[in-house]
């Protein structure tokens, strides 16, 4: 054994390891008194109190050992230090001794060796006797499997159980999804079933995106989502438009000094205070050039008004020259904007000049025709979302004229007759009527709503026209489809909208992507057509003609 090193290996009961073991106990006696002697003349010579009952030797540094082993490190016998060393002088730390191995009786009677320093570490360690391993023997130890082994701290992780995780991360994750499918799709709590009922009559009510429903959604649970569609035809079979009377004569536009006087009484629908105030607030904005009542915050990022309606909607526009009001309507997710027009006789139906070929846009259609004001009106043949326009669906009849022939069935004639009275239904005999569309549902007809939630219409941008009892034309115009802006609404969002500003006929037009308003030369609402700027191009639209 060498007299610097001694490793205590684990038990690993190799036959060498054993041998020694032996031969240092049968000999742990003499060498244990031996040493006992030597530690009792180094005291004496450094004049160090002896201890009869030592129980550490001072171990001086070591040199870490190699993994598995334990490693008593001695330093080898040299000259004691000088008991006035200053502090350069090598500091001792104590260890404990080890006790011996050997479990006979003559252990237990050898006396305790004393404390020793660290000049006696050499003898000491030619002679230690090792530390028997009290631990469990090697066989009684479990043995670990190479993937076990590979478990240990900084050890890769095999592949296969990386792939274990990542399979039960998806299969976790699918479950999820399936429960989220069988709650979104079959769940009758009320909010759940509103919103997928919405989604579904949305899909279909397109000409090109009935996948986005039919794709992954049962047909027994659209069909019973779609069910509200039917019922809305069946309620307004045969409903039709009943005026009595004739509307009250509409004063020609006098400049503001006249119009002044009367203009609460013409423009009901304006709240007096915010008007007053606004106008106070801003005396050389108000008049056009001729002395008119010309007020034009519509634009898109104009900011409106400070004046309000009566119902409480921001006022954007007052055109008292051509007899237009524009407000601003919002609800939960849609924004859009309302023009009501004092006189009927000024709007008409204005078709494309190439329908049959190719449709037009609004702001041109609004400019070949001197129009002020206009939103769209007829739809059209729109495959695949791709139509241009040309080929309008339904009937299409402008002064007086019929353009197309009507598609009948569930449909609404939308009209004004040659007395500037809007008639909603279904009618055989045209005569009557000097500008006409179809489309449907009505919404509202003689004063009562036609429609309740979404009818089987989804939520989408929005076009309707209607008219009040006194003959001012409401046009209405929703945007949608633009998240955080507008997403677009129900039917019976507009039929609330038309029933607050006094509608007693309205009716629903085309809507969708082809959803937009112009006025004083620019489109004021935001379409969601591909052309941003233009909107879609149109077989039809109405218009107000320019004072």
């Amino acid at each position: 054994m060498s007299t610097l090193d001694y490793e205590k290996k684990p038990n690993s009961g190799t036959s060498a390891l054993k041998e020694d073991i032996r031969e240092i106990n049968g000999n742990w006696d003499s060498v244990w008194n031996e040493l006992h002697r030597e530690i009792a003349e180094l005291q004496r010579a450094q004049n160090l109190p002896e201890d009869p009952r030592p129980t550490a030797i001072y171990h001086v540094g070591s040199i870490p050992p190699r993994r598995g082993a334990q490693v008593i490190r001695l330093r080898p016998a040299q000259s004691a230090p000088a008991r006035d060393a200053g502090p350069s002088a090598a500091v001792a730390q104590p260890v404990e001794l080890p006790k011996p191995v050997a479990a006979a009786a003559a252990v237990s009677k050898t006396p305790a060796p004393p404390v020793c320093s660290a000049e006696v570490q050499h003898a000491a360690a030619a002679e230690a006797k090792p530390v028997r391993n009290n631990g469990p023997k090697p066989s009684a130890l479990p043995s670990r499997s190479p993937a076990q082994a590979q478990t240990r701290p900084g050890a890769p992780v095999k592949k296969s159980s990386r792939v274990r995780r990542r399979l039960t991360k998806l299969a976790v994750a699918a479950a999820v999804l399936v429960v989220l499918y069988c709650i979104a799709v079959f769940s009758d709590i009320p909010f759940i079933k509103k919103w997928r009922t919405i989604y579904i009559e949305t899909a279909m009510s397109t000409l090109s995106h009935h996948w986005l429903a039919t794709a992954f959604i049962p047909r027994s649970v659209i069909e019973e989502a779609m069910a509200g569609l039917e019922n809305t035809e069946q309620l307004q079979d045969g409903a039709a438009s009943d005026w009595n009377g004739t509307f009250p004569s509409v004063a020609d536009a006098k400049p503001w000094a006249k119009e002044q006087k009367k203009f609460f009484a013409n423009y009901p629908m304006i709240d007096q205070d915010s008007f007053n105030a606004y106008v106070a607030a801003h005396p050389d904005e108000v008049l056009d050039a001729d002395g008119y009542l010309m007020i034009d915050k519509a634009g898109i990022g104009d900011g409106g008004t400070t004046i309000r309606t009566t119902a409480g909607d921001q006022v954007l526009a007052i055109d008292t020259r051509n007899g237009i009001v524009i407000v601003q309507v919002e609800g939960e997710g849609y924004v859009g904007k309302l023009a009501i027009v004092k006189d009927p006789s000024t709007v008409s139906l204005a078709p494309s000049p190439t329908l049959g070929e190719r449709g037009t846009i609004l702001s041109k259609l609004a400019e070949q025709n001197d129009a002020v004001l206009g939103i769209n009106a007829s739809g059209f043949l729109d495959p695949n979302g791709r139509g241009n326009g040309g080929t309008p669906y339904g009937l299409v009849l402008s002064d007086g004229e019929i353009l197309n022939q009507p598609a009948g069935g569930s449909y609404k004639v939308i009209g004004f007759d040659k007395k500037n009275r809007l008639n909603i239904g279904t009618y055989s005999d045209l005569s009557q009527f000097r500008d006409a569309v179809e489309f449907k549902p009505a919404l509202v007809i003689n004063g009562e709503k036609m429609v309740e939630g979404s009818a089987g219409w989804g939520l989408h941008p929005r076009s309707a026209i209607g008219q009040t009892e006194t003959g001012e034309v409401l046009m209405l115009i929703i945007d949608g489809r633009q998240p955080g802006y507008s997403i677009g609404c129900t039917v019976e969002d507009c039929a609330d909208i038309m029933l607050r500003y006094d509608a007693v006929q309205a009716c629903n037009l085309d809507g969708g992507s082809s959803s937009i308003m112009y006025y004083n030369g620019r489109k004021i609402t935001k379409p969601s057509a591909g052309d941003k700027e233009n909107g879609r191009t149109l077989p039809n639209a109405f218009l107000v003609s320019r004072q």
